[in-house]
């Protein structure tokens, strides 16, 4: 990995995981975008895998060392190629490299040796601690001028918050707070008490919000959500990944499962539900 000078280093990083070194422009694009709004370092991330069609950590250092000279940025970038298995490195990207997020992008490719299958990143990225965005094309107009999260009555609402709330202080974004409403009234009384700590703490930054209310109660609300998003040119969708399996999704699929397959023109920003909450430095 890339040595810091003096004064150069910064105390966190957008990864940048990238799995074809030839075909990484897209990748390295889309984390520059959330270096200059989040004010992060860039690190190029390749993870040699033997489970995987990967070359050697020696060679891919030496690819990333080029692609990292002729990167035109005004701040502090480096790499690194690591060995293992890339479902443990992952889950440690937080300790090992720094990282506030990963950027990768996912493939349509189903072979079982692409990393970044649907299968093969939903995998790989499970016990992730870290928020990952996942894109499928660059667009370089896109400036997540609008931000569209799904709200429920999950306590883990909390992180998606917070992440709501940089694009909103530092993109500009204008939130969209999707939702459905609960015929559980416990639940229901969550899902406010929720949306309504979001509108306080986006009050107290002066973000603006939208309520965009689904009455399809069957549909996966991040499906619709990111329907939502493509029908009314949102730049970003922030959503949760699935802790645990209901009886019904384990026959008709996670909803990120058919996001990711379904995925056109609006990226997701991902957060694994755990227990702990997440808070970037600033």
């Amino acid at each position: 990995m890339h040595r810091y000078k003096k004064g150069e280093y910064r105390d966190q990083f957008v990864i940048a995981y990238i799995t074809d070194l030839d075909n990484c422009q897209s990748i390295i694009q889309w984390a520059e975008k959330f270096c200059n709004i989040l004010q992060k370092g860039l690190i190029l991330l390749y993870i040699s895998d033997s489970k995987y069609n990967c070359i050697s950590t020696s060679q891919a250092q030496q690819k990333l060392k080029t692609i990292n000279e002729g990167l035109n940025l005004n701040y502090v970038h480096s790499y690194a190629a690591l060995g293992g298995k890339t479902k443990e490195i992952i889950n440690n990207l937080g300790d090992l490299l720094n990282g506030v997020m990963v950027v990768t992008q996912v493939s349509n490719d189903t072979s079982k040796t692409n990393p970044v299958s649907v299968n093969n990143l939903l995998n790989n990225f499970y016990t992730c601690r870290l928020a990952y965005f996942v894109f499928k094309k660059f667009d370089a107009n896109n400036n997540f001028s609008d931000c569209v999260v799904t709200m429920n009555a999950l306590k883990e609402c909390k992180e998606k918050i917070l992440w709501a709330s940089y694009l909103g202080r530092f993109a500009h974004s204008i939130t969209h707070i999707y939702y459905h409403r609960y015929a559980d009234q416990y639940l229901q009384k969550q899902l406010n008490l929720n949306i309504g700590f979001l509108r306080k703490m986006f009050r107290k930054f002066n973000i603006e919000t939208r309520n965009a209310r689904s009455m399809d109660k069957y549909t996966a609300l991040d499906v619709q959500a990111s329907q939502y998003a493509a029908k009314n040119n949102c730049g970003i969708c922030i959503f949760q990944t699935t802790k645990t399996k209901s009886i019904i999704e384990l026959f008709t699929g996670l909803a990120e499962r058919k996001v990711l397959k379904r995925m056109d023109n609006v990226p997701v920003l991902y957060l694994n539900q755990r227990d702990d909450l997440f808070v970037m430095c600033e």
